[in-house]
């Protein structure tokens, strides 16, 4: 979510035994204005043929300008 708002819908990421990119993922467009904002990750669940551990990880966030 994106200052409390819903950004994408649930995402299973699990991949197995190898870890992979998933590429680029777009989340959309949103108006920032200048200020601090907040980008909430919330783990919601697991897949069935993942170890229990509740891990995610962000390799980075882009922001682009358009226009």
């Amino acid at each position: 979510a994106l200052d409390g708002q819903p950004l994408k819908s649930d995402l299973d990421l699990y991949h197995s035994p190898d870890v992979i990119t998933t590429g680029e993922l777009v989340l959309g467009k949103q108006k920032l204005d200048a200020g601090p904002h907040k980008l909430l990750i919330t783990i919601t669940g697991t897949n069935p043929a993942a170890v229990k551990a509740y891990m995610v990880g962000l390799d980075f966030v882009a922001l682009r300008k358009v226009p």
